[in-house]
């Protein structure tokens, strides 16, 4: 496979199966592309409100590759988030915006918001439609842990034949900022974070490592906030069986309430099996827990089912049971259901 972009197909692949993109270009060593998907659920009710028609992260991207010789690929993209169900209000926003420049040989390097080098590790298990990662999500365009703002980032990917193939990357994310929910101030601010990921892949077993660190401010009080995070899974999902856990220790990494906790561990796993005729079949376990008082904050174990039913139209439902926080941070029970459909382009 050429190398050049062998580390962005290892990040697809944690994402899920999806179908291709629609080709609109290709010519003179340009290709053009057009891909995304809009998802829409029934959802029970939740929340304290009504059954209700919900959009699963719908978007749409365009993606620009060119052949510039000697090796070299440069690649654009630019992905919206589409807001489907809310007439009158605003149709687009950011989900990813970066430039990048490859090489079988050298490497990867990409500067914008895009899909990190911690998500590479974190992201095995963020793969079903109706429920997927939770806590990687929490501020993840300022903290890099799923989609990162501003990042500039290397990958690489070395190929050892039969003896597998190391996948590794590196980021680092200069100023920036996430405003306060509750008023007009700042909430967090920071001026350097960095990561690394480093992930094997042999005979369908995959092992991943992340660290996540920098210095931040939450309202005015200086903090360094930072993330290991393993992972591993077996398999690929959609077709046959399919393993995968993460588990993540953070410090200043995750919030409740708008306010940061100190001592969090995380962790996420699911077991998942394809059958021939297009039916997976899934199982999904996650909680996060604060170490600093011992206390569970959120847990939810999930079974989930998708269908196949075109490469590019896929049914799904699942249920979702709350297993609740402990002590402050235990809420009302807020079980889930949701039946739906996605149609890539």
């Amino acid at each position: 496979m050429n190398k050049t972009l062998l580390a962005l197909a290892v990040t697809a692949a944690a994402i899920g199966t999806q179908a291709n993109a629609l080709e609109i270009y290709n010519k003179e060593g340009t290709q053009m592309s057009v891909g995304g998907h809009v998802t829409i659920g029934l959802t029970g009710a939740y929340k304290g409100q009504d059954a209700r028609v919900e959009q699963k992260s719908p978007r749409i991207n365009l993606e620009v590759i060119q052949d510039i010789g000697h090796g070299f690929k440069a690649d654009f993209k630019a992905e919206w988030a589409m807001n489907m169900l809310e007439g009158g209000k605003n149709t687009f926003t950011t989900r990813l915006g970066y430039i990048g420049l490859g090489h079988e040989t050298y490497g990867r390097i990409a500067a914008g918001t895009q899909w990190s080098p911690y998500y590479m590790a974190a992201g095995v298990v963020d793969t079903p439609i109706g429920w997927s990662n939770d806590f990687l999500y929490d501020n993840h365009g300022f903290f890099g842990t799923a989609r990162a703002d501003k990042l500039a980032a290397y990958s690489n990917t070395v190929d050892f034949g039969d003896a597998g193939a190391l996948t590794f990357g590196g980021g680092w994310q200069g100023a920036n900022t996430v405003e306060d929910k509750n008023s007009t101030g700042t909430w967090l601010s920071s001026q350097n974070r960095a990561q690394v990921a480093a992930g094997y892949n042999i005979a369908g077993f995959n092992a991943n490592y992340a660290f996540n660190s920098g210095n931040l401010t939450e309202r005015g009080v200086a903090r360094t906030a930072e993330s290991h995070l393993v992972s591993g899974k077996y398999g690929n999902f959609g077709a046959g069986l399919y393993v995968a856990a993460t588990y993540a220790s953070n410090e200043y990494m995750n919030s409740y309430d708008n306010k940061l906790l100190k001592d969090t561990k995380a962790f996420d796993s699911i077991l998942a099996y394809g059958l021939d005729f297009g039916l997976n079949l899934i199982l999904k376990h996650e909680e996060m827990k604060d170490d600093e008082l011992g206390l569970r904050v959120k847990s939810g174990t999930s079974v989930q089912a998708e269908y196949t039913i075109s490469p590019r139209l896929r049914a799904y439902t699942g249920y979702n049971f709350d297993n609740q926080g402990e002590g402050k941070y235990k809420k009302a029970k807020d079980n889930q259901f949701i039946i739906g459909t996605r149609f890539y382009l």
